[in-house]
């Protein structure tokens, strides 16, 4: 594991392992945190939603692919899955109106965010999600006024 201020790199062995962060990141997030999930087919993006949506009691995240979005509710914070990966043409980003996905109460995650143009607001959670051999391996960047609300230590324990 490195870690920086804002910055951190995670080993994760395992589909656990990437359920357990993203666990963690549910535990250390404030209401109204976006999380940007990046990494190609089969990296875990979806794996890690399972972490999110479970440890906040919200039920069972499925992949949202072929509905571009799914809701949970019921648990200690709401959250939106988005998975992007089926866009392809600017007017279908601008038809699925994402901003009213970002909530204010609530944790929102997008798969695929760079099939939607434009620019993701400035606080947020980026996790760039690669295979590394068997395993994964996770690079997590907190920007803007997240990074000290955030604790990095607190999304890098074990």
């Amino acid at each position: 594991m490195e870690c920086d201020l804002g910055h951190l790199t995670l080993s994760l062995p395992d589909a656990d392992a990437t359920r357990a962060l993203g666990a963690r990141l549910a535990a250390a997030c404030p209401p109204g945190t976006l999380i940007l999930l990046r990494g190609p087919l089969g990296a875990g993006k979806t794996t890690l939603v399972e972490g999110v949506v479970h440890a906040l009691g919200a039920g069972h995240a499925a992949s949202p692919t072929f509905v571009i979005a799914r809701e949970y509710a019921g648990g200690s914070m709401p959250v939106s899955h988005l998975d992007l990966y089926r866009l392809e043409d600017p007017r279908e980003v601008e038809d699925l109106d994402l901003g009213a996905y970002l909530r204010a109460d609530g944790i929102t995650l997008v798969e695929w965010p760079d099939r939607a143009p434009g620019e993701w607001p400035a606080d947020r959670i980026e996790v760039e999600l690669s295979i590394d051999g068997h395993g994964r391996k996770a690079d997590v960047t907190i920007f803007g006024a997240l990074a000290p609300i955030v604790a990095i230590d607190h999304v890098a324990a074990s």
